[in-house]
């Protein structure tokens, strides 16, 4: 981690390498950015209550509560006991995915047949270990940039992303949490443009 003494209010500047993911602890009033570097790189964060371990981030919840499969301005991702956590104040993409699961070893396993490849549940597994939180508690992520669009049918898939070189999105921190992100490794489908790159994660104060 490192930071600007060149920018008043910046409070971490991480840059998390194509393939890998970063936490930090972030407090209600700050402000949490995230760019996409390259462009075409879904970004999956998972988060936890500062105070109490077991209350998360929730995909399902938040899904629930804006009754749709897609995010922008003004939504809020609340957690598992239904409290908001952050709100999107600002988004150049404006396609993300509420739906598909995160890539764990298993799935290039049974999927491609690949062993040992990295996934964004390794990641999350390395960067919440300091914080004594198993695999077991790791729920599911909302993704960020993500373009996996909803057909007529109601079936859905993973196409190439439409995020451009340093497209961004921001996060009002309104519970005192643990952020991790993970840049997601995935390179044998369409949903990193095959080629994971750098997601850069900024607070501010």
């Amino acid at each position: 981690m490192t930071t600007d003494v060149d920018a008043p209010g910046l409070v971490a500047d991480i840059l998390i390498p194509g393939g890998h993911g970063r936490a930090v602890e972030v407090s209600a009033g700050q402000v949490i950015e995230i760019i996409d570097v390259e462009g075409g790189q879904v970004a999956e964060p998972v988060a936890f209550s500062a105070r109490h371990r077991h209350e998360w981030m929730s995909a399902t919840h938040t899904r629930s509560s804006t009754m749709r499969l897609n995010l922008g301005v003004g939504d809020v991702l609340v957690s598992n006991f239904r409290r908001p956590m952050y709100e999107i104040t600002h988004d150049d993409v404006g396609i993300h995915d509420l739906v598909t699961a995160m890539c764990d070893e298993r799935r290039y396993v049974l999927d491609y047949q690949v062993e040992g490849h990295r996934s964004c549940r390794t990641n999350f597994l390395e960067e919440l270990e300091p914080y004594g939180i198993e695999e077991w508690e790791i729920p599911d992520t909302i993704n960020f940039f993500q373009n996996a669009p909803i057909a007529a049918d109601r079936s859905f898939g993973n196409v190439l992303p439409i995020g451009k070189p340093g497209d961004r999105l921001k996060l009002l921190v309104l519970m005192d949490s643990i952020f991790a992100l993970s840049a997601c490794p995935q390179d044998l489908n369409p949903c990193n443009s095959f080629n994971p790159t750098p997601i850069r994660v900024r607070v501010w104060a």
